[in-house]
């Protein structure tokens, strides 16, 4: 088996695609259902999501170790900073590292509008924090230090023994891109400081605006990870308002609304889109220069024949 960073540096457009969690212990049926994907072969990893908005699903870690371990494919397994405390989230790394997790997409957690809204966040640290944690100390065989600056009778902070960890971790780590977010220049550097290895936006339609923050981010970094461009594809007009009024940050412009709920047939029309959007980046992004390698993430959420549809245009590109 390939590695998935291996296949992001030598794959000329790799791709990537999100598969569902469940939400019981049927998990037999959904790896099932994974392994029967026609284009298996093809991607260079399988996402598998953290909780998203809050919707109580199966932990990221052990469903991507029975994904490893039943499908032979690499799985990119979410964390995020939102519920738990950073004793929690290393042992949830060092339990995910015993079964063979290599990739993690960190990111800070969007607040919960699903099961549980009352819930608060917890946010020990960031997912800045979280990468710099992973790759710096985790990576290294330490435990993660506090970053609290009080101070305990009980612990002299300043020996370091209880904190080595028997074996260092091997973890790939990725972080979230905003393209439409405000200072996102400044976060995504910090992020490559920190040493992220690959980079995944947030679902996009907008060819143009990517590539005029990527050139800007090249112009102020020396270091250019690869980015995994997201998008979402729809069956349905009440699919896309879905996604508008639901997720953070998402922004599908009013000239593609136009465009799709004006055609004959929807669905196609968002397959036809998606494909000129991601054409439209490979030819921006030579026409500008970049240096940064580009690919796909594609995010079924309720149209996964449609999502099948894009990555198969996506792969003849």
């Amino acid at each position: 088996m390939q590695r998935f960073v291996e296949r992001l540096d030598k794959e000329e457009f790799p791709i990537t695609y999100e598969v569902p969690s469940p939400r019981g212990g049927n998990v037999g049926e959904y790896i099932s259902r994974i392994g029967a994907l026609p284009f298996l072969d093809a991607i260079s990893g399988l996402n598998v999501c953290n909780n998203p908005v809050g919707k109580v699903r199966i932990d990221p870690a052990p469903f991507s170790g029975r994904i490893l371990k039943e499908l032979d494919v690499e799985p990119i397994a979410h964390l995020t900073c939102r519920d738990t405390t950073l004793s929690g989230l290393q042992k949830w790394l060092l339990g995910a590292d015993s079964l063979g997790i290599r990739n993690l997409l960190a990111m800070t957690g969007d607040y919960a509008v699903g099961d549980y809204p009352a819930e608060e966040k917890i946010d020990t640290i960031n997912s800045l924090e979280l990468i710099t944690g992973i790759k710096r100390y985790l990576n290294n065989g330490k435990l993660m230090p506090e970053l609290s600056t009080r101070q305990s009778r009980q612990r002299n902070r300043y020996l370091t023994e209880l904190e080595m960890l028997e074996k260092p971790t091997e973890f790939k780590v990725g972080g979230v891109m905003l393209p439409r977010r405000t200072g996102e220049i400044a976060y995504a550097t910090n992020k490559i400081q920190a040493g992220v290895d690959f980079f995944q936006t947030q679902i996009t339609y907008d060819a143009a605006e990517l590539v005029e923050m990527l050139t800007e981010l090249e112009d102020v970094t020396d270091r250019h990870p690869p980015v995994l461009v997201s998008t979402a594809p729809f069956s349905t007009p009440e699919e896309m308002a879905f996604l508008s009024d639901n997720v953070p940050q998402v922004n599908i412009p009013r000239e593609v609304q136009t465009r799709l709920t004006g055609a004959s047939d929807f669905s196609r029309e968002s397959v036809l889109f998606a494909v000129e959007m991601y054409t439209d980046i490979i030819d921006g992004a030579r026409d500008a220069g970049l240096r940064t390698k580009l690919g796909a993430h594609i995010i079924p959420m309720r149209s996964e024949k449609v999502a099948w549809q894009i990555l198969e245009e996506i792969l003849e590109l």
